[in-house]
């Protein structure tokens, strides 16, 4: 179990941060994360429509360091997540990190998407499972190391707020709050 991508979003669906935690994925860009062939996102993905078009991905592939296939499945989460929160299927129980844990909110490919929530933003994460256990001791344990990853994001996050300087419902840009959440994320990660 590995934390290969992380997204922060705002109420209203506004991505606050999104970062890639895969070993390789400083080196996405030049490898072309849709193998050596030299194919664009848009030809990977079958982009048939002409929705996307290789400037948009461009500018979105820059926007955040992390890599598009993530984006996608990120994405695809917080929809899941969003329906569930509307359709009243998940409701807080609990106090502290258990009041806020959705726990997992859709699963793809290799990657299982995992949910916080707060009042004002929810955390997204992409977890890599190779094995999938189905002891429940095993199980629970994977959910609390989990839970503590979130509370100690939603704890950074917070005092990213708390800077003067700091503006409400908008891209994160402070290293500081990025190199914090690389560190949780390798410790996480057992690096």
């Amino acid at each position: 179990m590995s934390l290969s991508a992380l997204a922060i979003v705002g109420r209203h669906r506004t991505p606050f941060y999104m970062r890639d935690f895969t070993i390789d994925a400083d080196n996405l860009s030049s490898f072309g994360i849709y193998g050596q062939g030299g194919l664009s996102e848009a030809e990977f993905f079958g982009d048939h429509f002409g929705i996307a078009d290789d400037e948009a991905i461009e500018k979105t592939s820059s926007a955040w360091p992390c890599n598009l296939h993530h984006q996608f499945l990120l994405q695809a989460a917080c929809d899941q997540l969003e329906e569930a929160l509307r359709e009243g299927r998940w409701r807080p129980n609990g106090s502290g990190a258990d009041a806020c844990w959705v726990g997992s909110v859709m699963t793809s490919d290799n990657y299982k998407a995992f949910a916080y929530v707060t009042t004002n933003v929810r955390y997204i994460s992409l977890i890599e499972d190779e094995i999938a256990s189905d002891n429940p001791q095993v199980l629970k344990s994977h959910d609390n190391d989990l839970k503590n990853l979130f509370a100690n994001i939603h704890r950074l996050y917070t005092d990213h707020l708390l800077n003067p300087f700091a503006s409400l419902n908008s891209k994160i840009t402070s290293k500081r709050f990025d190199l914090g959440v690389i560190h949780l994320a390798d410790k996480f990660n057992g690096r």
